[in-house]
């Protein structure tokens, strides 16, 4: 099924794909479902809430699920197949890994079997086993055949996959994403999860937040092959997190205009970021929100609640209520810039690392000190500014962890409110 032609490389392993959640998105059985009408839609959209809470089992939710599905015509399955799109990268992925060595396999606990020979055949998989669904007088009778619906089915399938090919769990990957999947992630000697519901994200060996499949060859040492390295997904996602700190800089223009408007606008998406962050642990992804998280978390933020956007939302939030229009700017500008110049230079020039933070780097340091000089200098004095920089620079090598998205900004405004101040009242004494 899908192999290669030609001479093929020396075996290296097994590679087992999920097939819902992570070759397939939207969900097989969701897209089945609106074909059905909006009732039934609706019922499969429930049901599979309930698995994601672990609320119901795996073998209860596909149940309940085909049981929605009684009388569809079985060619129907075939159809729904071939419109079905691949994730982005599915093919190309796939392809890199046979061509390093290994043999793929898709397994799904909840695709009937005609549709995982389907997705197989796209992305050039070695086998595939997927659910047998009952059948009668060629429609669906509601019923499923077999144990593959199952957790223990799922992991017992695809152990005769591997077994058949002559290889064990120990030198077997498998790529998943939720929590009907935690038996092969026990068995595997391998697990990358991808997206993934809590108890994956718990137990995977690696963890992978991603609209693009072919980010999981950071993993494979084939992955350096094609420029897909932990160094080159580090640079791209502390550029697109700087760029997403610098859109901080609309916020003292829209407060000018209205305060209220401004507080309401940053509250809002803070709020929405903490629930998106709250959704993502059980596996759902809020549009935009979960999109940007992906692109801009570190791997060592996978596992957790990311908790720098929140404080950074916060941060500018608390700068706008507590100090005046001036200050407040100066703050706001001081975090969008200034850290962001602080990490660049850091992570892209910094050698010398400071003695009571060696996260940090001397270089990263004073490229945050320059910008918060300049910034303040357009609202105090430039002794102020010197000192505003100082304050800066200081406050944002401590390591508070992500606490610096929120001391950062209320250190620059305060500094630049207090300068303001006791420079007017040496206007009044002079």
């Amino acid at each position: 099924m899908g192999a290669d032609g030609g001479v093929r490389p020396q075996i290296r392993g097994v590679v087992a794909f999920d097939v819902d959640g992570v070759l397939l998105r939207p969900l097989f059985l969701y897209r089945m479902a609106r074909l059905r009408g909006p009732c039934t839609w609706v019922r499969s959209l429930w049901v599979g809430f309930l698995f994601k809470l672990g609320l119901v089992t795996l073998k209860e939710a596909v149940e309940r699920a085909y049981r929605l599905q009684r009388g569809v015509p079985v060619g129907e399955l075939t159809g729904i197949a071939d419109r079905l799109p691949l994730v982005e990268g599915a093919v190309e992925v796939c392809g890199e890994l046979k061509r390093a060595g290994y043999l793929l396999a898709l397994v799904s606990a909840g695709v009937p079997q005609e549709v995982v020979e389907v997705v197989a055949g796209k992305v050039g998989a070695d086998a595939g086993r997927g659910v047998v669904l009952e059948r009668d007088g060629g429609v669906l009778t509601g019923n499923l055949l077999g144990s593959r619906h199952t957790a223990a089915g799922k992991r017992e399938g695809l152990g005769r996959i591997i077994r058949a090919w002559g290889f064990g769990w120990g030198e077997t990957t498998v790529v998943v994403d939720d929590r009907g999947n935690e038996s092969l992630v026990d068995a595997a000697w391998r697990s990358i999860g991808v997206n993934p519901e809590y108890p994956i994200l718990r137990k995977a060996t690696f963890v992978l937040h991603t609209s693009d499949l072919r980010e999981i060859l950071e993993f494979f040492p084939e992955g350096s092959r094609i420029g897909i390295t932990p160094q080159w997904l580090a640079v791209r996602h502390e550029a697109f997190r700087k760029a997403i700190h610098a859109c901080a800089v609309a916020v003292p223009a829209i407060a000018h205009w209205s305060r209220p408007a401004a507080l309401w606008l940053v509250g809002t998406v803070t709020v929405l970021f903490a629930f998106s962050e709250a959704l993502r642990l059980i596996g759902i992804a809020l549009p935009v929100f979960s999109a940007v998280t992906w692109r801009a978390m570190r791997s060592a933020e996978s596992r957790e609640i990311v908790l720098g956007p929140i404080l950074f939302g916060v941060g500018i939030w608390l700068s706008v209520v507590l100090f005046s229009p001036a200050a407040a700017t100066a703050g706001v500008l001081v975090l969008a810039l200034g850290d962001g110049a602080a990490s660049l230079v850091g992570k892209g020039f910094g050698k010398r690392r400071l003695s009571h933070n060696p996260l940090k780097t001397f270089e990263g340091s004073m490229a945050l000190f320059v910008v918060a000089t300049v910034v303040a200098a357009f609202f105090v004095s430039l002794p102020w500014a010197l000192v505003t920089g100082a304050v800066a620079c200081l406050v944002e090598s401590f390591a508070v962890g992500a606490l610096d998205n929120l001391l950062l900004p209320l250190a620059s405004s305060g500094m630049v409110a207090l300068a303001a101040r006791l420079s007017y009242t040496g206007d009044l004494l002079s």
